[in-house]
């Protein structure tokens, strides 16, 4: 009894979404999305450390501070970063240079000797310790902080 199906016969050969998505994307496109796929796997990885809207937060944060979109921040791109959001080197002094933020950031949060720090690294350094604390608060801040500056809409007046 070989009735038709709507199901094709290998399963196998069926493209993912990601696929597919991936396919229709020029190569910058390809990097980004493969680097959104990336970052959305280790939020759902650490789903338990913080909450959805948060980790979505650091996510954008993550892609804002990678200025070439490599998917690497790099000793640069983290020191403008700290420097901007005024979290202080834990080693001294008032601003951060590319030496304190390899030896206090990369080399703590990066993985297996890197010059860089992917995502997952970025995401230990947020919510790890003292730094990650001050960071949280800088970060909640500079939401709500968005949010006030938005132009405030009301309703037309009546007129009669």
């Amino acid at each position: 009894t070989n009735q038709p199906t709507n199901q094709p016969e290998n399963l196998d050969i069926m493209a993912s979404k990601q696929e597919i998505r991936h396919q229709h994307l020029n190569r910058f496109g390809q990097a980004r999305a493969g680097l959104e796929d990336e970052i959305d796997k280790v939020n759902e990885e650490n789903s338990d450390r913080a909450e959805h809207s948060e980790l979505l937060k650091y996510k954008a944060k993550y892609l804002q501070i990678d200025a070439d979109g490599s998917g690497d921040l790099d000793a640069f791109e983290l020191l403008a970063f700290l420097n901007g959001v005024g979290i202080k080197p834990k080693s001294g002094g008032s601003v951060w240079t590319e030496p304190k933020v390899k030896k206090e950031v990369i080399e703590k949060y990066g993985v297996g000797g890197a010059k860089t720090l992917r995502y997952a690294g970025f995401l230990r350094m947020v919510l790890g310790d003292e730094m990650g604390r001050v960071l949280r608060l800088k970060l909640k801040f500079e939401s709500l902080a968005a949010e006030a500056a938005k132009p405030k809409v009301s309703e037309p007046k009546k007129l009669w």
